[in-house]
């Protein structure tokens, strides 16, 4: 059984449980019924735990400086971004973390798309200051490089999540400037995570909530990328958020695996009732909506055989 060896394997009985409890109060879970799928969904949701906790686990390594430049091999701009916000450098981590989730990283390619385009193919590096001091320079750089970035074998590849998006000069300065702008709409992060505390208090769940509403003015991030990029920042420490819902509207494979799970080949649910009840099974699994969101995803690929998605 895949989930006996790694961290977390321990919880394997827990979520049995949770499930059957969840089940002796609402009824079967159509897409579980036979064992190999309730067995394939619990090794989903435990690879996915373990997922996070190689974020989580930042604060006990010693993270070199090497791991913010994009000129060099070592660079990871997750690692880089926790190093940032340790060093109160937060819109520079935010900045980071948005590198980060736009690009990906892929499962053969890794950084290489993120660093080639933050490094300007081994020239400026476009840190959050060198960005909103030139802008135009940024765009200028994107369409002098357009070749290169049409060329994989050049450029590097989009992660997984991101794979849809486009390697456009056009469209990747738009994406840039429109998170720009989000970032500063209230002077910097801290200011903007202020202001919605003015708004809806401090509760967790309300202000990712609202963080997540804010980013519909991000262009290409869509329902997938914002829930990416607030969950990141909520694991690398960054904002004290905690995502309030799986957001299933407007989700492709995250709603196919809700889908499957809840109604098997039932009728038809819509995106919100679908959402509703999967965030309710979390309060008897507890294992968080980006937990579900991510397992389900990757169930509903092969839900009856366990198999290792990444990048």
């Amino acid at each position: 059984m895949a989930t006996t060896k790694g961290i977390h394997r321990n919880q394997a009985a827990a979520l049995m449980a949770g499930l059957a409890t969840y089940e002796a109060q609402h009824g079967a879970l159509p897409g579980i019924v036979q064992p190999s799928a309730r067995q394939t969904l619990i090794e989903q949701m435990i690879s996915s735990l373990r997922r996070i906790e190689y974020i989580r686990a930042f604060p006990a390594q010693k993270i070199a400086a090497i791991r913010l430049e994009p000129h060099s091999e070592q660079f990871d701009p997750l690692k880089g971004a926790y190093l940032l916000g340790q060093k109160g450098a937060i819109d520079e981590a935010v900045w980071m973390t948005f590198v980060a989730t736009h690009f990906g990283k892929h499962a053969v390619d890794g950084w290489k798309l993120a660093a080639n385009v933050m490094g300007s193919f081994g020239g400026v590096i476009w840190t959050f200051d060198n960005y909103g001091a030139a802008p135009a320079d940024f765009e200028a750089m994107l369409h002098a490089h357009q070749a290169d970035l049409t060329d994989p074998a050049i450029s590097g590849r989009y992660s997984n999540h991101r794979q849809y998006q486009s390697k456009s000069a056009d469209i990747i300065a738009t994406v840039f400037s429109t998170f720009n702008s989000w970032l500063v709409a209230n002077g910097d992060f801290v200011g903007k995570v202020r202001s919605i505390h003015q708004q809806v208090g401090q509760e967790p769940t309300l202000v990712f909530r609202a963080l997540y509403r804010s980013m519909r003015t991000v262009y290409g991030f869509g329902r997938l990328g914002n829930f990416d990029f607030l969950t990141m920042l909520s694991k690398l420490q960054l904002a004290p958020i905690e995502a309030d819902s799986v957001h299933l509207s407007g989700a492709t494979g995250p709603l196919a695996g809700a889908r499957l799970l809840i109604q098997g080949n039932g009728a038809a649910k819509k995106p919100k009732e679908i959402e509703a009840i999967v965030d309710d099974l979390d309060t008897f699994l507890n294992v968080g909506k980006q937990v579900l969101e991510d397992s389900l995803c990757n169930w509903q690929k092969s839900p009856n055989h366990y198999v290792y998605f990444k990048g």
